[in-house]
């Protein structure tokens, strides 16, 4: 019995991707049981409270509204300069399919969750891949971690809430890290907003948002995403 429990602990602490298995699911299958959360989701509007900590930028709390409409037509609202990763806050789980491509799969069959490696189909981006771990049990997305090739990495946490029968995010954690001092720029989201310069792009700090008030499916019409986000000093 206690050389058993010996050679459990070692293969733990020599081999740390002990306790995971190649999936009985592939990258596809999983992604199309994520999307299915959002299949009976043609709009909705949803109140955020956003929280910046940021090097290099000094921004209030703020307040808006997000608008989304399927399939990917995202829009926000508020008053006042607003900053807002929009790739990163308007989220949806339902375009991952269009833009990632899954590389590798792992059954993490402790803890209830797949781990996929996943790269861009755009390879104009400098992200290179990303590790997404989505939680089986209902079939969300629990975290995304984006290292860049330069040291720096973001990663964004996700807690969820049952709305209408969907599972919809009630926060979201992002953090910016680096072990580098090189100067260029990246966005880990894809679009930062226009307004910041590339040079105050952030390379360590946190954003935090909380969801509340979502209204699904009140048909919003193509004009509430036509006028762009201008934002205000």
């Amino acid at each position: 019995m206690k050389l058993t429990v010996t050679i459990f602990l070692s293969l733990i602490i020599l081999n740390p991707s002990f306790g995971q298995k190649a999936s009985t699911l592939s990258g596809e299958q999983i992604l199309e049981n994520i999307e299915a959360n959002y299949a009976g989701i043609q709009d909705y509007t949803v109140a955020l409270d956003v929280a910046v900590d940021l090097e290099r930028l000094k921004v209030p709390k703020m307040q808006a509204t997000m608008f989304y409409k399927k399939p990917d037509k995202i829009q926000f609202k508020s008053e006042g300069f607003a900053l807002l990763p929009k790739d990163g806050v308007g989220f949806t789980p339902g375009s991952l399919s269009s833009r990632f491509e899954v590389q590798n799969v792992e059954e993490k069959t402790n803890a209830g969750q797949f781990v996929l490696t996943m790269t861009l189909k755009n390879d104009k981006t400098k992200l290179r891949k990303a590790f997404v771990v989505v939680n089986a049990s209902n079939w969300t997305v629990a975290s995304i971690t984006t290292p860049q090739f330069d040291g720096r990495q973001m990663n964004a946490t996700f807690d969820y809430r049952r709305v209408e029968g969907h599972w919809l995010p009630a926060t979201l954690n992002v953090t910016f890290s680096s072990d580098t001092t090189e100067t260029e720029p990246t966005d880990p989201f894809g679009q930062m907003p226009s307004a910041v310069r590339s040079s105050q792009i952030p390379r360590k700090g946190s954003i935090s948002v909380r969801y509340s008030e979502y209204r699904l499916n009140m048909g919003l019409t193509d004009e509430v995403f036509e006028q762009q986000d201008s934002p205000q000093k």
